[in-house]
């Protein structure tokens, strides 16, 4: 028996296959944009953490001196008996500034982060202001060294006793902290910083030629002492001597007679005492160059 194929069936027949086909269709775009958006979600996702990463990055190494801290801490680390957290640190700013910032600059470095004010000692009709800075075993000096009515300039030191703090972090932070707010003041503003302690051995010189790829600018001994200048492009910061050769890296070892131990210190970019470093002369008058 022969059934034949209405032509109004094999319409419906056809209606029904591409209603199907209408379906997968869109059942196949709608799986592609939800892929397509899955995958744009996680590349803004790797995109965003990216940027976050580059910031913070930035955040951490954008500043020459704090490059140079860090720098000066992994090399202590390795030629320091118990390391840079054991050492003796010192760090100067020197800043040329509006008249009557200093005291604006001691209220912030007097204060803890809570707001509360630090004793602090007032000398020198206002031109010496000193006292225990917030990190633990550590003293603040700020000294205006000349002033007019228009600018002054102003000397920031801060000695620390490293082996007295619990981290060799707490040390970078506040040091971090204090160059922000100081930088705040002067975008010129001038950073030094030295190490002092016990070297591994008599020859910590040569290993931080080594450590710092450096050359040689300078050299002399006197009385048990080596004291050697160095050009390195491992640190940012420089400074010139006499005009004619650049240096920032500076390097003394010093024999005691008695224990036979060797001191060792580490400063950048020169050491200095508190107010014996070369820095570059910024007159009163250039203030707002």
């Amino acid at each position: 028996m022969i059934y034949m194929m209405t032509p109004n069936y094999e319409s419906q027949k056809k209606k029904k296959v591409k209603a199907k086909a209408k379906n997968k269709n869109r059942n196949n775009r709608k799986a592609s944009i939800k892929l397509l958006l899955s995958f744009v979600l996680v590349v803004a996702l790797m995109l965003t953490a990216w940027i976050q990463e580059k910031s913070s990055a930035g955040q951490r190494t954008d500043e020459p001196a704090l490059q140079d801290f860090a720098q000066l801490t992994e090399w202590g680390d390795k030629l320091l008996q118990g390391g840079s957290g054991d050492g003796q640190w010192s760090f100067r700013w020197d800043l040329l500034m509006p008249s009557g910032m200093m005291e604006e600059i001691s209220n912030q470095v007097f204060r803890t982060d809570k707001g509360t004010l630090l004793p602090k000692n007032i000398r020198n009709h206002g031109d010496i202001i000193d006292g225990e800075a917030e990190l633990m075993a550590s003293t603040i000096k700020l000294v205006r060294t000349e002033s007019d009515k228009l600018a002054e300039k102003v000397t920031i030191t801060l000695l620390v006793e490293a082996d007295q703090l619990e981290k060799l972090s707490q040390l970078k932070d506040y040091v971090s902290k204090l160059h922000q707010i100081l930088r705040e003041k002067d975008q010129n503003l001038q950073m030094s910083m030295k190490v002092f302690g016990k070297a591994n051995n008599n020859n910590a010189i040569e290993s931080l030629k080594q450590l710092a790829v450096a050359q040689t600018v300078e050299e002399y001994r006197d009385q048990g002492t080596r004291s050697v200048t160095l050009f390195t492009a491992r640190i940012k910061q420089y400074r010139w001597l006499n005009n004619e050769k650049m240096a920032n890296l500076q390097v003394s070892l010093h024999e005691n007679s008695i224990t036979g131990e060797y001191d060792l210190t580490m400063g950048v970019p020169l050491i200095s005492g508190e107010f014996g470093e070369v820095v570059v002369d910024r007159s009163l008058d250039g203030l707002s160059d």
